[in-house]
């Protein structure tokens, strides 16, 4: 849905609500899953897995920013098309 969003751009605003939700429930077992977060002399550092699932962090912010993409793309379409 976000490939086609750039064809028609309310479909990539629904692929982005869908990522979003994807990846924000993905993003919280860093927080929940065991040795994601490794104690070392008193000092927290993430482990492999912790960096694994880092990524679906990074993954939510740019989920958000194509929902705010697709969403002005879709407001500028139907404001071109009156």
């Amino acid at each position: 849905m976000i490939i086609a969003g750039y064809i028609r751009p309310k479909a990539g605003v629904i692929g982005g609500l869908i990522t979003t939700v994807m990846f924000f429930i993905t993003s919280t077992m860093v927080i929940t899953t065991p040795g994601a977060i490794i104690s070392v002399h008193s000092i927290s550092y993430m482990g492999f897995l912790g960096l694994f699932l880092y990524k679906d962090v990074i993954s939510l912010g740019v989920s958000f920013y194509l929902i705010g993409y697709f969403g002005h793309e879709a407001v500028l379409l139907e404001n071109s098309c009156e």
